[in-house]
């Protein structure tokens, strides 16, 4: 068990390959809004996250306030915050907006789309994609992230794996092509993540508590099992370390003592349980991990400014 493997596993992220783009240069493309992406191919998603894989050639990419990023083949490139952005072959290009009737016209949500487009010269190949995930459990995830992730990846990877998966055989697309996609997206993922780890100079939060071991092994078992009664001796004693020396490594690396960031914790989970489900607040207390509702009523409360009854009628409109 790890502290990734957890979290992902709880906030349902899911990725999907829909774009395999040959480019020859000259050739550039300013993407949609997410929004536009999520209508079309994740409705109800509340974050989606824009991802692209350089499997041939390179290109150059530019986001808004960042300073522009020259990519080449086995690297790939995440937008954690969804900002849109400028793919081309060379800078100083004028983009074609890809709009919403674009993405409408080019993609479905069980299929392969194959794009060819620019001039006569060099070509590049992208892969592209998204991650989908509620907004509640993913802002967890994502809000220690830049608007940009760049890296190289292991060349044995998703990232090898993932132009081969993409491209149909000769008699047309492959069974179970989706459910493979989706895994390795998934697995591609990961493997951003750990590049970033492995990179990044200053880490915050539960990322930088992913380096930490005792700080780690107890994020695990948080996002694993956190209906469980902790505290913090329990959570110490699993780990195997004392409560001081776990509470200064959580506050160090978190900022937030170690119940402190449980209960936010399932106060997060409680929250996208009110949002998803027709379970009873009561219900969905217990499973969260509060010993009662009125508790988890004053902490729910505390927390995002309304009690969870109210909370489920403002994002949960009649059906």
């Amino acid at each position: 068990m790890d502290a990734l493997s957890e979290l992902l596993r709880v906030i349902r992220l899911t990725g999907t390959a829909f774009i395999d783009a040959e480019l020859s240069a000259p050739w550039a493309v300013r993407t949609p809004p997410p929004s536009a992406i999520a209508a079309r191919l994740a409705p109800g998603a509340g974050r989606i996250i824009p991802y692209h894989v350089i499997s041939e050639g390179a290109c150059h990419v530019e986001v808004q306030g960042l300073a522009p990023l020259n990519m080449k083949a086995g690297e790939v490139i995440l937008f954690p915050h969804g900002d849109q952005h400028v793919l081309m072959s060379s800078p100083g290009l004028s983009p074609m907006q890809i709009t919403t009737e674009l993405v409408t016209k080019l993609t479905r949500r069980d299929a392969i789309a194959n794009v060819r487009y620019g001039g006569d010269g060099a070509r590049t190949r992208l892969i592209c994609g998204f991650f989908a995930s509620d907004a509640a459990l993913s802002s967890h995830l994502m809000a220690r992230f830049p608007k940009v992730m760049h890296s190289r990846l292991d060349a044995d990877g998703a990232v090898a794996l993932l132009p081969k998966s993409v491209r149909p055989s000769g008699n047309g697309p492959r069974p179970g092509a989706g459910a493979v996609l989706g895994k390795l997206c998934e697995l591609l993922f990961v493997d951003a993540i750990r590049a970033y780890l492995e990179s990044a100079p200053d880490l915050e939060g539960w990322l930088a508590g992913l380096k930490d071991r005792y700080v780690g092994e107890a994020l695990a078992l948080i996002y694993g099992r956190p209906e469980r009664s902790w505290t913090l001796e329990s959570l110490a004693k699993a780990v195997g370390v004392s409560r001081t020396a776990l509470a200064d490594h959580f506050v160090r690396c978190t900022g937030l003592a170690p119940m402190q960031y449980l209960s936010q914790w399932r106060l997060q989970l409680a929250a996208d349980a009110l949002a998803q489900s027709d379970e009873a607040p009561k219900t969905i207390a217990g499973k969260a991990g509060f010993a009662s509702a009125s508790a988890f009523n004053r902490a729910f409360k505390r927390e995002f400014g309304v009690p969870p009854v109210e909370w489920r009628r403002k994002r949960r409109p009649k059906r």
